[in-house]
C-alpha cells in the first residue's frame, strides 16, 4: 500500500495503480473533470500509462458553472 493525497485527504491505495484504476478505486462517478498529479494536469489519453506513486498529490477538479 502507498499513501497519496486526493483533494487534500490522505488515502491508502494499492501500489502500481494507474490513473484509470485510481478513479475506479475511488468510485469517482462525476463526468467531465480534470485531474492533476503534483500540479501537472494528466490528459485522459494518458490515464492508463500514468502510474500513481507514493506521496503523490492528486487533485480532481470538477467544472464550476457560473455566469
Amino acid at each position: 500500500m502507498i499513501k497519496v493525497s486526493v483533494n487534500g485527504k490522505i488515502k491508502e491505495i494499492e501500489e502500481n495503480l494507474n490513473v484509470k484504476q485510481l478513479i475506479e478505486a475511488l468510485e469517482y462517478k462525476q463526468k467531465g473533470f480534470a485531474l492533476a498529479i503534483n500540479t501537472t494536469f494528466v490528459s485522459i489519453k494518458s490515464y492508463e500509462e500514468t502510474i500513481i506513486r507514493d506521496g503523490d498529490k492528486i487533485d480532481i477538479l470538477a467544472p464550476v458553472q457560473g455566469g
